[in-house]
């Protein structure tokens, strides 16, 4: 069960929207997050280190409140070195379920020239990452609504894999009453036809069947799908057709060039989901 996350600051123009989103954490069981926040020191002289780590730390205890206000356990971490290496270790360190974060959906060519501290977070994903498009936010009156309607209608694609079962415990160990109802997805090659469609679809139906009965053990309302596309295109298709509030999905971790080649659900719901993901490897 999720109770304790890391949420990164940068105090950048959009830190303000990610911790307003954070502030509908409880609605998902998350009782305590940690605002860790990392200095680079790269060239830097030791007092000049000293004096930005205690800045950072002054300026992120005074965004404390606003979270503590909405029924969160707050405690700030600084650290200095590299942001995508200290935020992991500081998520170890921590005893962290999961990390939230906000997305600037950067396309693959952005990325491979210009990096992605969150897509970098997400391949080196050791724990469920919670991740928001900043632009979704934007939208949004009141950010935290995300979060305390992200259970009512989620869509959990599989492809019956190890990550995609770790993906479906995640979303069933959410508080009862957090998931209401589930859309299980499951997409088969459209260059398959006849006898081996025919097959692949049967095996699919059976095992999207035993999904549904162990949500139904949960309280949870399942429905089953099979859509014959090709998953990326699948996924963002069942998000829009089914108006979801939430997805929950797994992660194999590509590298950028094979998932330039390859394609990649969970990148492209970093970058292209209108609703919040939950990503767990």
């Amino acid at each position: 069960m999720l109770r304790t996350v890391l949420l990164p600051v940068d105090f950048s123009d959009d830190n303000a929207l990610i911790l307003e989103f954070a502030k509908g954490l409880s609605a998902l069981g998350i009782r305590r997050v940690v605002l860790g926040h990392v200095v680079e020191v790269s060239g830097t002289e030791g007092p000049v280190i000293s004096r930005r780590v205690d800045e950072a730390r002054t300026a992120i205890c005074a965004m404390a409140p606003g979270l503590e206000g909405a029924g969160l356990v707050v405690e700030v971490r600084v650290v200095t070195g590299d942001p995508v290496e200290e935020l992991g270790a500081l998520a170890a360190a921590g005893g962290v379920d999961a990390l939230v974060y906000g997305s600037h959906a950067k396309s693959v060519m952005d990325q491979l020239l210009a990096g992605s501290v969150s897509e970098r977070l997400l391949r080196d994903a050791t724990v469920p990452h919670l991740v928001v498009r900043y632009d979704l936010l934007r939208t949004k009156k009141e950010p935290a609504s995300l979060l305390k309607h992200f259970g009512d209608k989620v869509v959990m694609p599989t492809d019956f894999s190890l990550s995609a079962s770790r993906a479906f415990a995640c979303a069933l160990d959410l508080p009862k009453g957090a998931l209401k109802h589930a859309f299980l997805l499951h997409a088969v090659d459209p260059g398959l036809a006849g006898e081996k469609l025919r097959r692949t679809e049967e095996g699919a139906e059976f095992q999207l069947k035993n999904l549904q009965a162990m949500c139904a053990q949960k309280g949870v309302n399942a429905s089953p799908t099979i859509r014959r596309e090709n998953p990326v295109p699948a996924v963002l298709d069942e998000i829009r057709d089914r108006g979801a509030t939430g997805v929950v999905a797994g992660t194999r971790g590509r590298n950028a060039v094979q998932e330039m080649l390859l394609g990649s659900v969970s990148m492209t719901l970093l970058r292209q989901a209108g609703c919040p993901v939950l990503i767990v490897p």
